[in-house]
């Protein structure tokens, strides 16, 4: 991919959101947060490649499919009015056919092409098909990645500023029940994938993401982009305050053991 053909993406990806505005140009507050969101997403992704040693004419495919990651959102607010998958579309289907309807892509390569729409298509899904080209999955594991750690910045935002309470679809509009699932927990203790069915309040809603701090990003320049922003610190305070049970602070000390062991691992020199 071209510089030139990164900026025509770009071009496509801020005239396609503009649609979405009203007639003064203003987006829906939570339309505007998925444009937001894309944009750090695609910052996020140069962190990791950086990060990662990725060849320079990697950078701007990964950064394209991170910035059109998300481009189904904005229909699926539109008509729906949540960003919730189960109550109204697969978002990242819809990205995948906006993409496709649009011919956003047609200037491009056809191995280009396919790896941003496979990228898009599969960034949300529990675990990526094992039968995907190396190629495209280093592409696909990057966004999901990328993807995770502007998740993190956007619901630490949402909660310090009280975007949450205003705008509480952020979370689903999930309530703040005290507890965490058992049978959830179990899974984040174990670094088994949880699926979004077992989420029942916003506790179970903030482990997830705990889970995926656990054993779901798939780079280590990722998980430590994440540690060093104090992903996991924010979510062990948040969590306790809802549930301040032994058990969950027990998984939280496991599940900080856990990463530190990945990481002294990835680090360069280890013994």
């Amino acid at each position: 991919m071209t510089t030139a053909d990164f900026a025509q993406l770009e071009k496509f990806f801020d005239a396609y959101v503009a649609r979405f505005a009203d007639a003064t140009g203003v987006l829906l507050p939570m339309q505007q947060l998925k444009l937001e969101h894309s944009r750090h997403v695609a910052a996020c992704a140069r962190k990791i490649m950086q990060a990662e040693q990725w060849p320079d004419n990697d950078f701007l495919t990964g950064s394209a499919c991170a910035l059109l990651h998300d481009i189904g959102r904005f229909s699926q607010y539109a008509q729906f009015q949540t960003f919730e998958d189960k109550r109204s579309i697969n978002h990242a289907q819809r990205g995948f056919e906006v993409l496709q309807a649009e011919g956003a892509l047609k200037f491009l390569p056809s191995a280009e092409r396919d790896i941003i729409l496979a990228a898009v298509r599969l960034h949300n899904v529990r675990d990526l098909p094992s039968d995907l080209p190396l190629a495209t999955a280093r592409f696909a594991h990057l966004v999901r990645d990328a993807d995770k750690l502007d998740i993190f910045r956007v619901f630490q935002e949402a909660i310090e500023t009280g975007q949450l309470d205003e705008h509480p679809e952020i979370a689903w509009s999930l309530d703040r029940t005290p507890g965490v699932s058992p049978e959830l927990m179990a899974c984040v203790r174990e670094g088994r994938s949880v699926s979004y069915g077992q989420i029942r309040s916003l506790a179970d809603f903030v482990m997830i993401q705990v889970c995926w701090l656990r054993s779901q990003m798939h780079y280590d320049a990722a998980l430590a982009l994440a540690m060093q922003r104090g992903a996991l610190d924010f979510r062990e305070k948040f969590v306790c305050s809802l549930d301040p049970s032994a058990a969950t602070r027990e998984c939280f000390s496991d599940i900080r053991a856990s990463i530190g062991q990945r990481l002294t691992a990835a680090k360069p020199g280890k013994t």
